[in-house]
């Protein structure tokens, strides 16, 4: 059974959260601020774990194979 407000806040937390850890790094590297290691800690997991799950969902939907760029 698929609970339909978990993935309405899955869906609207995920891409917000990614967007604040990417702007945030973004910008310390252009004000060249170094980060504290707490937040490299969550942030670069967190982005990667994200990207590679959809990366295997999208895999597994295609059935493994790898669609041309059109």
């Amino acid at each position: 059974m698929n609970n339909w407000a978990a993935e309405i806040t899955r869906a609207i937390t995920r891409p917000a959260v990614t967007i604040i850890f990417a702007a945030v790094m973004a910008q310390a590297v252009i004000d060249g601020i170094d980060l504290p290691q707490w937040f490299l800690s969550l942030a670069i997991p967190v982005i990667s774990w994200w990207f590679v799950e959809r990366t295997v969902i999208h895999a597994k939907e295609n059935n493994g194979k790898v669609r041309p760029v059109q």
